[in-house]
């Protein structure tokens, strides 16, 4: 979901900071180099930060997806203790205050006080009821399409 994430937004033309513990977090450099070309071709523009910090100060638009270290896929014990050194990513109120006003997106199911907090969850900016709510009629979109297809 992080990769689908990131490629769609940087071809629709968005600035997208990409924010992750470490360069290991980095997505797959296959993603990123066409998340690059589409932010280039499109407007946008597309920068990792590992600063918590600046990477939500003045965002529009913040939206929580966890993933694996690549080096560690499949390893889950030898990578917890790395899990565990960045367990201070998630997302609350006081991230949530840096930004400009910004909407809280996740495509859920979120584990709530893993991800983001209950207050994030539960603000008023928080769209991920309603994301996950429009999903349902995409979906139910296009299996009627393809039973009419049939």
């Amino acid at each position: 979901m992080a990769n689908s994430a990131l490629l769609i937004a940087t071809r629709m033309g968005m600035d997208v900071t990409l924010l992750c513990p470490t360069p290991e977090y980095v997505l797959d450099a296959r993603y990123m180099e066409a998340a690059r070309r589409n932010a280039q071709d499109n407007g946008g523009a597309l920068r990792v930060s590992h600063d918590i910090e600046s990477a939500y100060r003045g965002a529009q638009v913040v939206y929580a997806k966890s993933w694996g270290a690549l080096p560690y896929f499949g390893r889950w014990e030898q990578e917890k203790p790395i899990r565990d050194a960045h367990r201070h990513f998630i997302v609350d109120e006081a991230k949530m205050a840096l930004t400009d006003h910004g909407l809280f997106s996740h495509c859920l199911p979120l584990r709530r006080n893993v991800k983001a907090t209950d207050a994030v969850m539960d603000a008023p900016y928080c769209m991920a009821i309603d994301e996950a709510e429009n999903r349902l009629h995409v979906q139910k979109a296009v299996m009627a399409r393809l039973v009419a297809q049939a």
